[in-house]
């Protein structure tokens, strides 16, 4: 019976709601139309009340926050906060004094990450502020990409492209830039120190004897992307690339091809750094690498798995 209420509650307030008053021969009139939605705590009753005055009326959202979390919540960007207060429900207090303790411009970032990873799997907070300040250390290393600081506390990415040759400026969305350039985790790995780094700064600043350094190849890239379709030709030359497509996704195209140039051995790691320092792997270790690369080099990315 529980799942047959929350079902309906579900239904409820993904869809619209709208009040009618029938006045017989003259049909439905329509007198109000609104939407609203709510987070229901699991295991919690909720009540709503219509008034064809006021539309839907409920109360405000209660969370068991302490003071410390509230000045936290207070911090962050609008958009992220009520995501935040569920959060601060399951985990201490350190992540609270992260977001009041760090500088202004990391704070979205922080608070984003805080808010959707998995409290069963939160990151430290010194990794999540590393997460934060690699973007904005790498972001001094390259040209294609401009953060932007936005008046609501927020951040987006500003990318240089070539469209038939010409130099042309795009804004990323916003929504795009957090979830698949900031967000720590890359698929099913936790998001952790590996060899002492995370994998934003080991990716970008390390590179073994004899393999070449993603912020030496990306110095000097002035163009995100072409806008060109191609398919690289087998053993290509740093040469090849620059003079045909110089450009960050043939950069980082080019590295990850150097970097894992070996068939998958051993024991077969999800942790972007431990694939960058074997040198081995298949599609999956491919995958993980070149998603982490990206995001180190401000370019969003998301892996596609067929988990199915």
């Amino acid at each position: 019976m529980n799942k047959i209420i929350a079902f309906g509650m579900a239904i409820l307030f993904l869809l619209p709601a709208a009040g009618f008053i029938n006045n017989g021969n003259k049909g439905k009139q329509l007198i109000w139309y609104g939407e609203k939605s709510i987070y229901i705590k699991a295991g919690d009753d909720f009540y709503i009340h219509f008034n064809s005055s006021h539309g839907l009326e409920f109360k405000e959202q209660q969370f068991n926050l302490t003071s410390l979390e509230k000045k936290a919540i207070a911090r962050a960007p609008p958009w992220i906060r009520s995501r935040l207060a569920r959060q601060f429900e399951f985990i201490n207090e350190s992540y609270a004094r992260l977001i009041l303790n760090s500088p202004r411009k990391y704070v979205d970032e922080i608070a984003f990450s805080i808010a959707t990873c998995p409290v069963n799997a939160m990151p430290p907070p010194k990794l999540l502020y590393d997460n934060a300040r690699f973007i904005y250390q790498n972001a001094k290393h390259i040209q294609y990409a401009r953060l932007i600081e936005l008046d609501n506390g927020s951040t987006t990415i500003e990318y240089t492209m070539l469209d038939n040759g010409k130099e042309k400026h795009i804004v990323c969305p916003m929504s795009i830039y957090y979830r698949y350039v900031v967000h720590p985790r890359i698929t099913f790995e936790d998001a952790e120190y590996v060899y002492g780094k995370f994998w934003r700064e080991y990716l970008f600043y390390h590179n073994d004897i004899d393999y070449p350094l993603l912020m030496e190849k990306l110095n000097g890239i002035e163009w995100l992307w072409d806008n060109k379709t191609y398919y690289p030709p087998a053993h290509r030359t740093w040469k090849w690339s620059m003079e045909n497509h110089p450009t960050a996704i043939e950069t980082l195209n080019y590295w990850v091809g150097k970097t894992v140039n070996q068939l998958a051995t051993g024991d077969r790691p999800g942790q972007p750094n431990v694939i960058a320092h074997e040198h081995n792997g298949y599609c999956g270790e491919l995958q993980q690498i070149a998603v982490a690369a990206q995001r180190a080099a401000l370019i969003p990315s998301v892996g596609i798995c067929d988990l199915g």
